[in-house]
């Protein structure tokens, strides 16, 4: 083991971005083996599998003949990534040896027990991954502090289809919206209590459903809207091109309320996630460039972009390079495709200033994938910055200095963490 590699898996590192369901919620489901697929699910399904094997409500099989069935997907998909980090998981931390229905049966239950365990994730993540802190995406502000940082969805603001979503944003706000100028104050309002929460990010997902170009329309143009989803009964809405003015509009909102709260704008680019998507939507809809409006018109925001923009990240390299606003977030890279993620390392390293890079985000549901991932991730780092000291561009100091600012100290300056903090729920 070199001195990068050693240096790189000594590292307390910090996770930008995860979706890890909260510890009380994983005991509560008994959480075993099925429920560790995530990710590996998407290939299971591109490769036959009936997707509604992942729906506990509709898959009233037994585990026997689940293990079944996933082992013949299984030896259709274990080439993947995805289910070579599922394997490194379930070998490191649970001694798994047998890929057979007993042996699976028999990790069920190993995995089921650890669920219950109050401990599992300091355990997994701080002891076993080297995690100090990670920032999860779920939904709500009540984390573990000692663990975790929260981040927040802010679709559900500027995602406005009929009087049913603003009805929702009514209640969570505590405040009646009978004008736009009501719904902007509510969402201010949501805002300043997330932040009060500990909330360190906001993250517009809205590549999922819809393109990332915004454009610039005024503020009467996305009140007439408003004011015609306000007339419509529950059930109607309006199509996505007469929505899409009043979404722009809302989409300025909550970037200008996240200049004004102090907090990064997390940012889905590239790739989809099938579970979200459903394999039904357009990734050109997660083209980096699309956003260049909106970076140049807020200079003093601070855009995360996800996910290395991957399949385009050509592109997603010299957006991170030319604007002071943004910063390249490695997040989900390294189990989509490990020999992209080092070229890009690689092109980072040579383009980006080190100052501008976030090096992990295991982005899963469950800690073992964040485990699994976190252990892939400084594996690469470190074959990429072994690279670069061999062929001269970087000394040995360098790369262990470039490695303690994209997995640690970049993301403390960013999201301006204290490590020692309590919630203030």
């Amino acid at each position: 083991m070199n001195a990068i590699t050693k240096h790189i898996n000594s590292l307390r590192i910090i996770d930008g971005h995860e979706h890890l369901i909260p510890q009380a919620d994983r005991r509560k489901m008994q959480a075993g083996f099925f429920d560790l697929l995530h990710y590996l699910s998407s290939d299971l399904m591109t490769a036959g599998m009936d997707p509604h094997f992942f729906d506990q409500k509709e898959n009233n099989r037994s585990d026997k003949e689940k293990a079944s069935i996933f082992l013949e997907y299984w030896n259709k998909t274990k080439n993947t990534t995805y289910a070579q980090i599922l394997r490194l998981a379930v070998e490191d931390l649970y001694d798994m040896k047998d890929w057979s229905v007993e042996g699976i049966l028999a990790l069920n239950e190993r995995v089921k027990k650890a669920s219950q365990d109050p401990d599992f994730y300091q355990k997994v993540l701080k002891e076993k991954a080297g995690i100090d802190l990670a920032l999860p995406l779920i939904f709500t502000t009540k984390v573990d502090f000692n663990l975790f940082r929260p981040v927040m969805w802010m679709d559900h603001t500027f995602k406005l289809r009929n009087l049913q979503d603003i009805m929702a944003v009514e209640k969570e706000s505590g405040s009646s919206l009978y004008e736009f100028e009501d719904y902007l104050h509510a969402v201010e309002i949501i805002m300043e209590r997330y932040v009060n929460e500990g909330m360190v990010a906001t993250k517009i997902g809205a590549a999922y459903w819809r393109t990332l170009f915004v454009e610039k329309p005024t503020k009467a143009e996305a009140a007439k809207i408003y004011n015609q989803l306000k007339t419509l009964h529950l059930g109607e809405g309006l199509s996505q091109n007469q929505l899409k003015p009043l979404q722009d509009y809302l989409i300025h909102h909550v970037v200008q309320l996240s200049i004004k709260f102090d907090v990064p704008i997390q940012i889905h680019t590239g790739h989809q996630e099938p579970s979200v998507s459903s394999n039904g939507n357009f990734v050109t809809n997660s083209k980096v460039t699309d956003l260049v409006p909106l970076l140049l018109e807020y200079k003093e925001a601070k855009f995360v972009l996800l996910h290395g923009g991957y399949p385009y990240f050509h592109e997603y390299l010299s957006v991170v390079k030319n604007f002071p606003n943004t910063y390249a977030d490695l997040t989900w890279c390294y189990i989509l495709t490990p020999t992209a993620t080092k070229q890009l390392l690689h092109q980072l390293i040579e383009m980006v200033p080190q100052s501008k890079i976030l090096g992990f985000g295991g982005d899963y549901s469950q800690v073992e994938g964040t485990y699994a991932h976190a252990k892939l991730a400084r594996q690469l780092l470190a074959e990429v910055l072994t690279e670069k000291v061999t062929s001269g561009v970087l000394t040995e100091e360098d790369a262990c200095i470039f490695a303690n600012q994209v997995l640690r100290n970049n993301y403390i300056e960013l999201y301006k963490l204290d490590l020692n903090q309590v919630s203030n729920i």
